[in-house]
């Protein structure tokens, strides 16, 4: 089974891990908050939530209170180092906040968007303002793509173009 690990707990995070465990990956969230309680859910979020039927489904993924301190992408996938256990492998690494901070992590001189196996959502939500679309369209991609560069491609030219579009649309 295909294994993410998706940093961040607010909408866009949660709209990913819902859809990558809709599809059949394990899924590791992180919270930075220093509760375990449910990340509770209000306003556009909550909205958002129940158009994803996301309420009451049981959202089947792990949450843990740990912090991202290294990230070393290879051919295959990712290896996170955390701050309070030992290292661990996965097929991704989705960064939905940016006290992520992933493109300043040592080793990953990110250029875009995503590398190797690491999507910025946080980057592609504040440059769409459209964070459910990208959250959606990120799992969609790699339902679609069975190589994860080819997914991770898509994703990006599908979302850029609505950047773009909204750049010269915005009524200031």
């Amino acid at each position: 089974m295909a294994t993410a690990l998706v940093v961040g707990t607010g909408i866009a995070g949660l709209a990913t891990a819902l859809r990558l465990t809709r599809s059949a990956w394990d899924v590791v969230v992180l919270d930075h908050g220093k509760h375990h309680d449910p990340v509770p859910l209000r306003g556009p979020d909550l909205h958002a939530a129940k158009r994803l039927e996301a309420l009451p489904y049981p959202l089947h993924y792990e949450t843990r209170h740990s912090t991202v301190t290294a990230l070393q992408p290879d051919r295959f996938g990712v290896t996170v180092a955390f701050n309070d256990h030992e290292d661990e492998w996965f097929d991704i690494v989705v960064c939905a906040q940016p006290c992520c901070e992933a493109d300043r992590l040592p080793g990953l001189r990110l250029e875009s968007w995503s590398r190797d196996h690491i999507a910025l959502l946080y980057k592609a939500v504040q440059d769409t303002e459209i964070p459910l679309c990208a959250a959606e369209l990120l799992a969609d991609a790699f339902d679609i793509h069975s190589d994860d560069y080819a997914a991770f491609s898509w994703w990006e030219t599908t979302l850029k173009p609505h950047s773009v579009r909204r750049a010269f649309t915005r009524v200031r």
